[in-house]
């Protein structure tokens, strides 16, 4: 009886021990801090992304310390910065670059990637051996509190001031996508397609063919800017890409502006007018198809075929949208619903176009005047974009 009662009394004791032992163990080890290097650029788009994501994970685990160096500013944190690179193997250096002990991450991809990927370097900190690689190379400089983004209004040449910063994603999505919309290279197909089915005189072929058209059409769009927006997270680190697609929209602006001054009639000259007569022809015969199977899966087949050269006349808009799309933070099926929502829009003239011709049986002639001002309005457009993009891209993210 007594030695049961002993052995009772040690058996609590050793419990006691050992939930004490581990509590201590687990406090000490959460106040233990992880101490996170985050190298970082002013201007650069994915470091704003980057800090904002830190900042979250910060306030959630207060025994992480974020620790900010900016480039650009101190010779000694560019030596440190190098160093790192050099010590971690790292071919294509870039910023963000986060360094966890002797880890790194470097880049940043939406979707909660790269989080998972900043959280699983803070585990293995905590789980064991953690050298501070940064500390060792060198003390960085104080962290300098990076300023304020300048989201007021700026100067654009032709416009006057516009405030970027105020155009949230959904209406630069609207915006864009109205512009892009109203593209002449692209339309004339479909106003030469309305033309062909009101002479068939078969309500069920017309809606169907024209329904058709509209579809394929929004398939092959949102199948080409959603490999844009893979390849832009994908190359999320790499600064130039973002220059080049600049580049390329400015340089689509000033052609569209040289359209608006030198192509007064507003002809599209990607598709010249032995093309246009050969796609003319196809479209004819498909309509005229007896099997209705047979013409609209070729209807389908052609719509695609023509838009993807028809591209070529308006790609700088998509470029630009998919690029400040991937500049926020989101999941991917916030970026495919944002996809949808620019598919829509950009549909929406052609779809009241096409309704209006089958409900009131005549066709929608596009005069020049047209043509011209979509290319005036188009180059204002990509011209201001496509330097923001290069000078600021932090205003469309």
């Amino acid at each position: 009886m007594i030695a049961c009662f002993i052995l009772r009394i040690g058996l609590l004791l050793l419990a006691g021990w050992i939930a004490a032992t581990g509590t201590l163990a687990t406090a000490s080890r959460a106040e233990t801090p992880v101490t996170l290097y985050l190298f970082w650029q002013e201007g650069c788009p994915h470091c704003a992304r980057a800090r904002a994501t830190l900042a979250g994970m910060q306030a959630e685990s207060p025994d992480l310390q974020v620790v900010p160096i900016e480039l650009g500013v101190s010779e000694t944190d560019d030596a440190v910065f190098r160093a790192v690179i050099r010590q971690l193997g790292i071919d294509s250096p870039g910023v963000p670059l986060v360094v966890v002990g002797d880890a790194g991450a470097i880049g940043f991809a939406g979707g909660g990637f790269s989080q998972r990927r900043y959280q699983t370097l803070i585990a293995r900190c905590r789980a064991g051996p953690c050298p501070d690689l940064v500390a060792g190379l060198g003390a960085p400089a104080p962290p300098t509190a990076p300023p304020e983004a300048g989201l007021g209004p700026i100067s654009l040449p032709w416009i006057g001031e516009v405030d970027l910063g105020a155009l949230s994603l959904p209406l630069l999505t609207v915006v864009l996508a109205g512009v892009d919309g109203f593209n002449p290279c692209a339309m004339w197909v479909l106003a030469l397609l309305i033309g062909l089915l009101l002479g068939v005189r078969d309500s069920r072929r017309m809606w169907l063919l024209g329904g058709v058209f509209l579809l394929a059409t929004g398939a092959m769009y949102f199948a080409v800017m959603a490999a844009w927006l893979n390849v832009v997270l994908w190359l999320g680190a790499v600064g130039w890409i973002r220059l080049v697609i600049g580049a390329l929209a400015v340089a689509a602006g000033f052609y569209y502006l040289r359209e608006y001054w030198t192509n007064p009639d507003g002809l599209c000259r990607i598709t010249d007018g032995a093309r246009r007569g050969t796609i003319s022809r196809a479209f004819q015969t498909l309509v005229e198809q007896p099997n209705l199977l047979v013409s609209a899966l070729g209807v389908a087949v052609l719509a695609i075929a023509v838009n993807l050269v028809e591209l070529a006349c308006s790609a700088g808009l998509p470029a630009i949208y998919t690029q400040a799309l991937a500049m926020h933070d989101l999941t991917m099926p916030a970026y495919y619903g944002y996809l949808l929502l620019y598919l829509a829009v950009f549909l929406l003239d052609d779809t009241v176009l096409f309704v209006a011709a089958m409900l009131t049986l005549r066709t929608a002639v596009l005069s020049g005047g047209y043509s011209r001002y979509a290319h005036l309005i188009g180059g204002i457009v990509l011209l201001a974009l496509g330097g923001v993009m290069m000078l600021r891209p932090d205003l469309l993210g």
